[in-house]
């Protein structure tokens, strides 16, 4: 029985010490038609991956600290585009950063998290 607890307790703690916390992005996340406006900030290119035949980009905190650069460079908005290039569908994930002070931003979608 003190096997099992023991076991049970260091289960826990490997559970509780693996677990990520969560950090929202400092920028708000907008799609392409709604930062027309806007004034372009940057181009954040991301890892590169395979959809069919191999492994796909692994993105880790790719979008977290390219959204922390864009809003140290003065962006306020950024969109994620997925782009599919060459025959074996090589992908990328690119992030596109725009300033919108002062610009009213329509919302042509309903759940952000889409984007």
């Amino acid at each position: 029985m003190k096997t099992f607890l023991i076991f049970l307790t260091i289960l826990a703690l490997t559970g509780c010490s693996t677990c990520l916390s969560y950090k929202p992005l400092p920028l708000a996340v907008a799609d392409p038609r709604s930062v027309r406006g806007c004034r372009f900030v940057g181009v954040y290119p991301g890892p590169y991956g395979y959809r069919f035949w191999g492994p796909p980009p692994v993105l880790g905190d790719f979008k977290y600290q390219s959204a922390a650069k864009a809003k140290e460079a003065g962006a306020t908005h950024i969109y994620w585009r997925q782009d599919i290039m060459g025959y074996y569908g090589q992908t990328r994930v690119t992030g596109f950063a725009f300033d919108c002070t002062g610009v009213t931003m329509p919302h042509y979608y309903e759940d952000p998290t889409q984007y």
